[in-house]
């Protein structure tokens, strides 16, 4: 078994490291966006069908979505530092040294997930009444949470495995765990929130039931699969000063990875409150634009998952070259495909605001910000790329940096500027300057990281030139 792990490894390291880009890219890259749909239908299915319950339960939903994101994202951070340094690893042929990095980054997964949960849970009730909970939701929230929280160490674990199993090249495997993920999950719903033969009917608790069992499931088998099949799981314990030291390079990704990955639905909520000034229908319309962009740049997020992992294992194995094009040829792809989005959204425009609102205000808002915002998606969407290979390249606080910058610098003064000077239209002018500005800043600190491992962008026709 371990002879037929090794030699899959083998086989994948060579066809990142030596197959052609393009192809070997969208090979890699087309298993994620189904991963990323599923991911996407997951939320939908716990809403849909908590719904039929009652508002009630729906808004405590509202409160518990971005909290259990919060929380999540620890285990986000983890895996993107246990995935950038084992993608270096591999592509280096080091497998051993991955397999022990990789089995001390899931120990530390463990110990941060239970002493989060342990937290969250003997502080429930303050931190969703800071929130914004108040009598009618909390008992929903609190019902919900307590089984979640069980569940949740699960949960992190299987992220995190999903991100090793990226790291290694083995995307298909990484999507199809989403992917029993979301149907366990849509299977278990009905059944325990409105109960089935002797299942009584647990309402919401319910909701959070099917989602432990699902990522139990899910956990277990990834767990198997990196463990038994791929090998990269290690019983033994590690020696102190090994796990110390892997503990220090892991933190040291993982901490700015999630205070970036925070930032983002920060810097969304920031420039939600500058356009509530506006009312309620601007509210709503902004709203339906940010569904439209999470959809518009689905496969921009599933190659921000398998690009990372490309560079890494061409930097272990010393093919910078490779490294350049591919980067070249993801910001070439992503800025076409989303001009492309970016012309069938004007077409298509008062068709899809006429689907979203009966209301003559909230569509007429919807057409202006379809026409102003998304012909910045290509800029956004490079910008997401950069974030995601600083982490590989051993710069996670650059990816901090740039979001912060986003946050304090460009986006928050640029559409209050906006507003001030062409009222909601400025605001939605002042997002795609500020994606055209934080492209520029993201671009000129990727070069940087880049020249430090001694690759170029540029071609090497034209730095033969300059030489």
């Amino acid at each position: 078994m371990n002879n037929r792990s090794n030699s899959q490894t083998a086989k994948r390291r060579q066809s990142i490291t030596s197959e052609p880009i393009a192809p070997t890219l969208f090979k890699l890259t087309l298993p994620m966006i189904y991963a990323l749909i599923a991911i996407m239908g997951l939320g939908l299915v716990d809403s849909y069908f908590i719904s039929y319950l009652g508002t009630t339960e729906l808004a405590a939903m509202g409160f518990i979505v971005p909290i259990s994101f919060a929380m999540t994202s620890a285990s986000l951070g983890l895996g993107m530092a246990i995935s950038s340094i084992t993608s270096k690893l591999i592509g280096a042929e080091r497998t051993q040294t991955a397999a022990r990095l990789i089995s001390d980054g899931f120990l530390l997964t463990v110990l941060v997930s239970i002493t989060l949960s342990v937290l969250l849970y003997l502080n429930l009730e303050t931190v969703f009444t800071m929130a914004g909970a108040d009598s009618t939701t909390l008992p929903a929230i609190m019902a919900y949470m307590r089984t979640w929280l069980v569940g949740c160490v699960f949960l992190m674990l299987t992220q995190v495995c999903s991100s090793t199993l990226r790291a290694i090249g083995d995307t298909a495997t990484s999507a199809k765990l989403s992917i029993v993920l979301t149907v366990v999950n849509l299977i278990l719903d009905p059944i325990f929130i409105f109960g089935l033969g002797p299942i009584p009917a647990y309402g919401i608790t319910g909701a959070a039931i099917a989602t432990v069992i699902a990522v139990f499931l899910a956990c277990a088998i990834s767990m198997y699969y990196l463990g038994w099949v791929e090998k990269l799981l290690l019983s033994e314990l590690p020696q102190w000063s090994t796990f110390k030291e892997n503990l220090s390079e892991l933190m040291g990704i993982a901490i700015p990875a999630v205070l970036a990955n925070i930032i983002v639905p920060l810097t969304g909520a920031v420039i939600t409150s500058i356009v509530a000034s506006y009312g309620a229908a601007a509210v709503a319309a902004f709203g339906v634009g940010g569904r439209i962009e999470a959809v518009s740049l689905i496969v921009v997020y599933a190659l921000s998952a398998t690009l990372p992992m490309f560079i890494g294992q061409n930097l272990g194995a010393g093919k910078k070259e490779r490294i350049s094009e591919a980067i070249r040829l993801s910001f070439t792809f992503v800025f076409i495909l989303q001009l492309v989005i970016y012309l069938l959204l004007l077409v298509a425009a008062p068709l899809i605001a006429k689907g979203f609102s009966d209301e003559i205000e909230v569509q007429n808002i919807i057409n202006s910000f379809l026409l102003l915002v998304p012909v910045s998606y290509g800029l956004s969407a490079m910008i997401i790329l950069v974030n995601v290979a600083m982490n590989v390249l051993g710069r996670p606080r650059l990816a901090l940096y740039i979001n912060l910058a986003r946050l304090f610098l460009i986006y928050t003064p640029l559409a209050l500027i906006g507003r001030y000077l062409y009222d909601l239209k400025g605001i939605f002018i002042g997002i795609s300057v500020g994606n055209l500005i934080g492209f520029i800043l993201a671009f000129m600190l990727l070069r940087k990281a880049l020249d430090d491992h001694g690759v170029s962008l540029l071609k090497q026709e034209q730095v033969a030139v300059k030489m």
